[in-house]
């Protein structure tokens, strides 16, 4: 609204101005204003603080008979605005409205798809940056993330969830599938005789021979001395 009536204010003054020029005495030739001319002539005349200020004048008189006392500000008014802005955005009480204002479900929600999509770029942003990857780092190694993490994972809120996520899984038949396909795999992992179980075994049955060797060698030096011995 304010926009429109700075417009018509502006459109005003420059036919008043226009009016103005056009009633002087023309040239002999009266040729008629191109299209660029007209343009950069009005492009002069608003830059004119004249013309600054009748539109400023325009707007706060029209803009105040409507009872909103608005007007066009100056650039000392928008720095000071600016400044104002600043100064609210740092302050304590602000942070305090802000905290209220994000408890609230529908404007937390509002707030979030707005941001959504920078949010999201900014974080791709950072996980390129190697002072941010480093920091970060740093951050999930600290003992105060171990410890939070260990909190998480030993609540009870987070091993239901866990729960009825493999409850929910063990519903699915492609999932069963992968389960039995990685059951036969280990248990013909554990079917295999390992490389140490065969050198073991190997050991066994070598020394079984020796112990069977001696025995019998034994044996036989015995019924030859007996066998001597009657003949004597």
């Amino acid at each position: 609204m304010l926009k429109r009536l700075s417009w018509v204010g502006a459109i005003a003054i420059i036919a008043s101005l226009l009016s103005g020029c056009g009633s002087e005495p023309t040239s002999a030739s009266s040729e008629p204003i191109s299209y660029k001319d007209m343009k950069s002539m009005v492009i002069d005349i608003l830059k004119t603080e004249d013309a600054q200020k009748a539109l400023q004048e325009s707007a706060s008189a029209t803009i105040g008979n409507n009872g909103t006392g608005a007007r066009i500000l100056s650039v000392q008014d928008q720095e000071q605005m600016r400044m104002a802005v600043k100064e609210t955005l740092v302050s304590p009480e602000y942070n305090k409205t802000i905290e209220k204002l994000m408890t609230d479900p529908r404007f937390a929600g509002e707030f979030a798809k707005a941001v959504n999509k920078q949010n999201k770029q900014i974080h791709k942003d950072l996980l390129k940056d190697p002072t941010y990857q480093k920091d970060l780092m740093q951050v999930m190694k600290s003992p105060e993330m171990d410890k939070m993490i260990l909190e998480v994972l030993q609540s009870t809120q987070y091993r239901k969830q866990v729960m009825s996520i493999m409850q929910e899984s063990m519903q699915s038949p492609l999932y069963r599938l992968e389960i039995l396909d990685l059951l036969k795999k280990a248990v013909q992992e554990e079917l295999k005789p390992k490389p140490d179980e065969k050198v073991t075994k190997q050991k066994d049955s070598g020394g079984g021979e020796g112990d069977s060797g001696g025995d019998s060698g034994g044996d036989s030096g015995g019924d030859g001395m007996g066998d001597s011995g009657g003949g004597g």
